[in-house]
């Protein structure tokens, strides 16, 4: 037989620890900007290594920006329809 994983998740204990809304927006923010500045220290490093000018790297920064945005619209689409409900009187 398997091994039954325990309940709930690390990952979904961690999002339930946060206080509401606006917590998980706030930390889904800094998330997003610790991984775009996780990724142009690695676009940074192959620009110097293959002499690629820094221009390059930041325009190549705006697709990583709207990479990110595709990949969590949803979630953050999410949280900000929940901080409307909880602002409505």
């Amino acid at each position: 037989m398997g091994t039954q994983l325990s309940l709930p998740a690390r990952w979904a204990s961690h999002l339930q620890s946060l206080a509401g809304p606006a917590d998980r927006l706030g930390a889904l923010d800094r998330d997003v900007d610790d991984a775009k500045a996780r990724i142009r220290e690695i676009l940074d490093e192959l620009a110097g290594k293959y002499g690629v000018p820094a221009h390059d790297v930041t325009f190549a920064m705006r697709s990583v920006d709207d990479a990110l945005s595709d990949l969590l619209y949803d979630i953050r689409s999410g949280y900000e329809h929940e901080l409307e409900i909880e602002s409505e009187p």
